[in-house]
């Protein structure tokens, strides 16, 4: 195991000051994602010591710490988990502690996450603003059936996922990735409590309550894919639809079509309007 400096008292040297506070922090929250201790004074124990294995120690009282810095920290967290972490993982772990610390740009600078994956994505952003010119504010994209009301009239395009939440979710999805593929991985049978605590996890990492349909491995492919599903309504079914749920419980508990036409106020709503005049 790394050794972690502690001063008489039990405190870290590494942990002196709020940034690297953080990143200890951070790293506990990533472990305890993957399970791979025995308890929580396991976790801040391993933490403390993967910080303080730079070269640097994590001293950041002057100055955030250098990619060799990050990468000897990558390597110690290969090490002691001996097979457990691959050093894929283990840079998506310190890229998420990065992010949370420094920001996305120090942590788009190391180059560790898909080099274009950042750049892509606010390209999709901005080109899906650009074509759609928001279509979440229902613009029309052509004639057709209504999916909520069924009425043949002109319909809009409602992201299910609505695009203010886009960076967001994102973030979410990115920083769980490691823990959405021990998921998926983990036997119903074989691990089924192991599956169930780390479905729990997910869930209050995602912010959802149902992660059935998020992707089974994080990809800029499959997050674009999961972001741009949508569904086509009319101008009035789409404004109750908002009208009705915040744009966070519509990126969270209503992203899929199934639920959210599954919720009896939209239906009541849809049922009302399939006999107004279009």
């Amino acid at each position: 195991m790394p050794s972690s400096s502690r001063r008489k008292g039990g405190a870290c040297r590494c942990c002196d000051n709020d940034d690297t506070k953080t990143f200890v922090s951070t790293l506990v929250g990533q472990l305890m994602s993957l399970q791979l201790c025995s308890s929580d004074e396991e976790y801040i124990s391993v933490a403390e010591a993967i910080a303080s294995s730079s070269s640097s120690s994590l001293s950041l009282d002057e100055a955030p710490p250098s990619k060799e810095d990050l990468e000897e920290i990558v390597l110690t967290l290969v090490d002691y988990f001996e097979g457990d972490v691959k050093e894929h993982d283990a840079k998506n772990m310190i890229h998420t502690v990065v992010m949370d610390v420094w920001g996305d740009d120090f942590a788009e600078n190391l180059g560790w996450i898909d080099n274009d994956t950042a750049d892509s994505d606010e390209h999709d952003d901005n080109e899906g603003n650009e074509s759609d010119d928001d279509d979440d504010d229902g613009d029309f994209v052509g004639e057709g059936e209504c999916q909520l009301c069924e009425r043949a009239v002109k319909l809009t395009r409602h992201h299910l996922i609505p695009k203010t939440t886009w960076s967001r979710i994102k973030k979410r999805l990115w920083n769980a990735a490691s823990a959405i593929e021990t998921y998926h991985s983990l036997d119903d049978e074989i691990s089924h409590e192991k599956k169930e605590f780390t479905r729990n996890k997910l869930e209050k990492m995602l912010g959802m309550t149902d992660i059935s349909d998020i992707p089974k491995a994080i990809t800029h492919d499959s997050v674009r894919s999961y972001l741009f599903k949508v569904c086509l309504l009319c101008r009035q079914c789409h404004s109750a639809v908002h009208r009705i749920h915040t744009e966070t419980e519509l990126a969270t508990e209503y992203n899929t079509i199934d639920k959210l036409f599954g919720d009896e106020e939209l239906l009541k709503f849809g049922k009302w309007a399939s006999k107004q005049r279009p």
